[in-house]
């Protein structure tokens, strides 16, 4: 079945009353004590052990220490008992609370209101429960609620979760050689980007760029006029990091970008969610904790190596007349060798009904592409594949999820005047081996005639391949066999929340400081 994480939830209880028997019980009554809290007090909480089942008879005693007197002023109990509380008398340490035969309270709650008086005890006082069967519990009264922090965020099988860095780059609060706050402009991040290659050849450096909206690009194409181009060296022991200086989100763009002939930077929290960007003829170049219309990659000029797509969302659904969501290209005799997609995202695109055009999630083409790695990632499908490959040795799936056929339509539906997927072409090739899956979901179909499988190890897929893979097998989950079954939103929930902004900003606060 599909791998699901749960996540636990705490559950306060409450007093609840329990019926009173008519008959004795088959089982012993037991109860038990346990420290707990009433709002942000220490208290302590007195229950059945039996579920179900009242608590015994008997004088349940409260004994304070510290200078403390549980006096009727001070001690109370939740649910109100008024009638079962005996408090203790000014200058006593102890107040009891008692309960006749029959009685059908099957747990209640017990404390001492300190705010008045907190500055006046003693830093050891305490408050004990001594149960009428024996045993008991303490709490210290002075102790704090821990600190309520917001609930963080459901840790995402597939898609960003804050947990994937960048390799070789400094964590932004980190010790830096070289810190520098610039424009949001491409010429003031490549200045300093030379600076910092020719000042801090070896050392970390990190550039801030101020809130504000890159300058519109001219394009993201495969001869467009790049925005960024022949800056960073190769050879760094740390890449240099271009971050906003206040966060995610403070750093926007409008049309497209392309990145041509950088070495050795990693470019870590852009909001370019409307944009398109095109890393071209680049070295050891990363991407990361960024959102993102369209992300692509061409070697037409160069050779294209090292490059990491580390957390890069792309969220919105696109409806489009004619592109893929993201493509790997080279041209020219040119390759791309080493591409790496870590906790990644990329929402489908979907094209116009009637349509003859392709349209995938990821198509990589031209020939000379080698060892690509998608890691913690889930690819929806478009109109066309989710991903095609073309002349290409070595992709590895780890953790990674990909639904083709309609299986994503609960999260991204079509649209009246769009094209409704009738295949699953989930993983298509064409000559395209040593091809790896651990860990992962495949749903819809691998085109294992063309596309040479090395291994499968714990990875589901909604029906068997024709060509099993030349080491392990799969593990079939028929629910989702018909392309047209939805994912169930829960599962979403759970294994890929939706990235929202909201969700973005909790996941990728570290990038604020």
């Amino acid at each position: 079945m599909l791998k699901t994480t749960a996540w636990a939830v705490p559950v306060i209880a409450s007093a609840v009353a329990a019926p009173a028997r008519l008959v004795s019980p088959s089982e012993p009554p037991a109860v038990s004590a346990r420290p707990d809290w009433v709002d942000d007090t220490p208290a302590l909480t007195v229950e059945s052990t039996n579920p179900g089942a009242a608590i015994p008879a008997g004088v349940y005693s409260f004994t304070a220490t510290g200078g403390v007197s549980p006096t009727a002023e001070l001690f109370r109990t939740d649910p109100v008992m008024a009638a079962n509380v005996q408090p203790a008398k000014p200058g006593g340490t102890t107040a009891t609370v008692t309960l006749l035969e029959g009685s059908a309270v099957s747990n209640f709650t017990a404390y001492v209101v300190i705010d008045g008086i907190r500055d006046t005890i003693d830093p050891a006082a305490t408050l004990t429960v001594t149960l009428p069967t024996g045993g008991g519990a303490s709490i210290s009264l002075l102790d704090e609620l821990p600190t309520q922090t917001p609930e963080p965020p459901a840790l995402a099988a597939y898609g960003p979760n804050g947990a994937h860095w960048p390799a070789r780059t400094p964590a932004v609060d980190a010790a830096f050689d070289w810190v520098v706050d610039v424009d949001p402009t491409w010429a003031a991040i490549a200045a300093a980007i030379t600076t910092a290659t020719t000042q801090h050849p070896n050392g970390k450096v990190k550039i801030r760029v101020k809130p504000g909206v890159l300058p519109t690009g001219a394009g993201a194409g495969s001869s467009s006029k790049a925005a960024i181009e022949n800056v960073g060296a190769a050879g760094r022991p740390w890449r240099i990091l271009v971050t906003p200086r206040d966060g995610w989100g403070t750093v926007t763009g409008a049309g497209g970008y392309a990145i041509r002939g950088v070495k050795g930077v990693s470019f870590v929290g852009l909001d370019l969610i409307d944009s398109a960007v095109l890393v071209r003829d680049s070295q050891d170049v990363a991407l990361g904790w960024s959102t993102f219309a369209y992300l692509n990659i061409t070697a037409n000029g160069a050779a294209v190596t090292g490059v990491e797509f580390v957390e890069c969302v792309l969220p919105n659904q696109l409806d489009i007349d004619n592109a893929d969501r993201m493509a790997f290209r080279v041209a020219n005799g040119h390759s791309i060798n080493g591409v790496t997609m870590s906790g990644c995202y990329v929402a489908p695109a979907y094209k116009p009904a009637g349509s003859t055009m392709h349209c995938d999630t990821l198509q990589v083409s031209g020939g000379a592409v080698s060892n690509i790695a998608f890691t913690d990632s889930i690819f929806f499908q478009s109109s066309s594949q989710i991903l095609q490959f073309e002349q290409t040795q070595g992709v590895a799936f780890t953790r990674t999820a990909v639904l083709g056929g309609r299986r994503g339509s609960g999260r991204y539906p079509f649209g009246a005047d769009r094209h409704v997927n009738i295949g699953q072409n989930s993983v298509w090739g064409k000559t395209t081996s040593g091809v790896t899956f651990a860990d992962s979901v495949v749903l819809g179909s691998i085109n294992s005639r063309d596309v040479i499988v090395s291994s499968a190890s714990n990875t589901v897929v909604s029906h068997m391949p024709a060509v099993a893979p030349l080491q392990g097998s799969y593990t079939v989950d028929s629910q989702y066999a018909n392309l047209e079954t939805p994912v169930p939103a829960a599962w979403f929930d759970a294994n890929c929340p939706m990235p929202s902004r909201a969700r973005l900003a909790q996941v990728w606060a570290a990038l604020a400081v």
